[in-house]
């Protein structure tokens, strides 16, 4: 394996929290390709914008990873073309133009990028919309065309197969962490959408809202089945319509998933065929809360992650406190964690970005456990620290052949290592068996470590023997 040295400061250990951190809690970020929105800034036309765009990915997840956001939902594919190498559709225009002959595996860079700090990858896979002019003419036979725009039809019996053999070349090809599903839905205003032909032949006696639940549920079953037997550790997601159904004590108008766009997120749940649902609750105050709290009652509150439109705060004027409070909801209510849309709403603005990074994501996070009933991975050993240069050197011996297994480094100041203190974890998910850590500025005195083997279902191993370090005049 490639060795990797991590360089991190212990001073984070001693700032305050605004807000206490969970030491598991999904902080997921929605990072767009379509429209250029987040990366890249323009498609390249030649192997030096193909390296100007590596830089720029660079620097966006060094500052994701400085923020300590631990989940990346990468657009992989966009408008029936993709950001990867597939042998069924075609490479995104939006990251290489027709006239660049350079070989640019985008998502298999950004993977890399992304365990090499720590963070997970998850690969935002948009369904059924293909734009005004989808350049995929294969898709022609089982699209339709509704509001100048192409959709792939879910009520076509080619729909299903083909997206599942896409999701399978997906997975079999690349180290995703996970697969997350958007646009898994009819269109707005849907009751014009142009299936009737396809609703006579095989409507079977349902009615036709029914037999469009039916069609979406259908994908979602054989996608996540799919998934699961390939690769059982792939984390199955959705973003979905922030509103599952009218609430009584909401007296507006609004458009929920279950009637308004025939997507179903309750019967995936209750159907053991996702791992988490996002409802894209881009609002607040009324439209905000009690729809969180209808999401948690239908599906366990460990299975909702809300998405927290962060883009409001420069696109509609909001104050960051309408967020850090939503933040603040979420964790007293124990909700697993959030998802921000979209990447450049947070690196890209000072004052948001410190107020997440210093106050609300302080410390690194562990994910929640997928499968809590697994074994465990084994416990690291041979556990060794020592100085140099004003560096803590930390190593220890993998008792696993597996490529799978990552560690997570904790220090204190106090012994044992309440390794259940987020504030004590100073490196999650190192994909190496060494680190090193700036002690250069830390206070002097005494300091404890550890480090757990953690695996790809985020199951954590117990802790290794404790190793004490000296900081100050007596540094061994």
């Amino acid at each position: 394996m490639k060795q990797i040295i991590v360089t991190i400061s212990l001073a984070v250990m001693f700032c305050m929290n605004i807000s206490a951190q969970h030491k598991r809690e999904i902080r997921a970020v929605w990072l767009t390709v379509n429209h250029n929105l987040d990366w890249p800034d323009t498609p390249a036309v030649s192997k030096q914008g193909i390296e100007k765009q590596k830089t720029a990915l660079d620097n966006m997840l060094d500052r994701l990873k400085e923020a300590n956001i631990n989940m990346v939902f990468f657009q992989v594919r966009i408008r029936g073309s993709v950001t990867y190498s597939s042998a069924i559709e075609p490479f995104s225009e939006l990251i290489k133009s027709r006239r660049c002959t350079e070989d640019f595996d985008a998502l298999g860079y950004a993977i890399e990028g992304c365990h090499r700090r720590g963070m997970e990858l998850h690969a935002w896979f948009v369904v059924y919309p293909l734009g005004k002019n989808p350049g995929n003419n294969s898709l022609r036979s089982i699209s339709v065309k509704f509001k100048n725009e192409w959709y792939i039809n879910p009520g076509n019996p080619g729909t299903t197969p083909y997206l599942v053999n896409l999701v399978r070349e997906l997975v079999e090809k690349y180290d995703i962490d996970g697969i997350h599903f958007d646009y898994i839905r009819y269109p707005d205003g849907s009751a014009k959408f142009p299936d009737d032909r396809e609703f006579k032949l095989y409507g079977n006696g349902k009615t036709k809202d029914q037999w469009r639940r039916g069609n979406i549920n259908r994908f979602v079953y054989e996608a996540y089945d799919a998934v699961k037997a390939l690769k059982p550790w792939v984390i199955v997601s959705s973003a979905v319509v922030g509103m599952y159904n009218t609430l009584a004590e909401v007296n507006r108008k609004h458009w929920t998933a279950y009637n308004s766009v025939f997507q179903d997120p309750v019967d995936w749940i209750t159907k053991g065929k996702h791992d988490f649902i996002v409802p894209m609750l881009y609002s607040k105050d009324n439209l905000f809360f009690p729809f969180i709290d209808d999401w948690v009652e239908r599906c366990g509150r460990e299975r909702v992650v809300p998405g927290l439109g962060i883009y409001m705060i420069s696109d509609a004027s909001w104050s960051p406190d309408i967020i850090t409070g939503q933040v603040r909801y979420l964790r007293d209510n124990k909700l697993p964690g959030c998802a921000f849309f979209r990447v450049r709403n947070l690196t890209d603005d000072a004052g948001f970005y410190k107020l997440v990074t210093s106050g609300y994501f302080p410390d690194p996070a562990l994910l929640p456990a997928v499968e809590v009933s697994r074994q465990a991975p084994c416990t690291p050993g041979s556990f060794r620290v020592w100085g140099s240069g004003g560096s803590m050197n930390l190593s220890w011996d993998r008792f696993s052949d597996a490529d799978d297994i990552f560690y997570n480094v904790y220090c204190s100041e106090s012994f044992p290592v309440d390794t259940d203190n987020p504030k004590n974890l100073i490196v999650a998910r190192l994909d190496d068996t060494e680190c090193k850590l700036n002690v250069s500025h830390c206070n002097h005195g005494l300091y404890y470590c550890t480090v757990t083997a953690y695996d790809r279902y985020h199951n954590e191993s117990m802790i290794s023997e404790t190793a004490l370090f000296v900081v100050g005049e007596y540094e061994k």
